[in-house]
């Protein structure tokens, strides 16, 4: 009887082993997989410039664009809008699915795209032009040839 639990028991053990052991190999496939995302997933560099302004930001000023960038006249935000006609949390700029989206936040005076009110998230393009009051700014991808020179890129931004 001895000998037939040392069995039973030398089974499991080896069937403990095999199932961890395919458990370690399916996590070793799905990360090598999640690594060599392709390159039309992988976050694309964009940034927005200024291109007219109200008192504290300058015409020419880039900005570079986070995975998650909010907008607002908060020093909270990642990108500080200082216009009268900003909400606090005003907009965002966000990557998702391969894309770059704009986002009104529910602000008071709403967001634009290319002077059309956004009022559902929307797929932002390289050339498209951002009003948020009286602050326009446009957005670019890292590729984009019509990309302003001289212009001051940040990685955090305070105004």
């Amino acid at each position: 009887m001895d000998v037939v639990i040392f069995i039973i028991r030398l089974l499991l053990t080896v069937l403990l082993y095999v199932f961890l052991g395919a458990v370690l190999f399916v996590l070793w496939r799905d990360l090598r997989v999640s690594t060599d995302v392709p390159a039309a997933i992988q976050e694309r560099k964009a940034k927005l410039v200024v291109l007219n302004a109200c008192d504290g930001l300058e015409p020419g000023t880039a900005f570079s664009l986070q995975p998650f960038t909010t907008l607002g006249r908060s020093a909270a935000n990642a990108i500080v809008v200082p216009d009268t006609f900003a909400s606090a949390e005003h907009a965002l700029v966000s990557w998702r699915g391969g894309q770059w989206w704009l986002e009104d936040l529910g602000s008071r005076n709403g967001t634009q795209i290319n002077d059309v009110l956004v009022t559902v998230p929307t797929v932002l393009g390289a050339g498209d032009v951002i009003s948020i009051g009286q602050v326009r700014l446009k957005f670019q991808l890292s590729n984009d040839k019509s990309q302003i020179s001289n212009t001051e890129s940040r990685s955090h931004f305070e105004i």
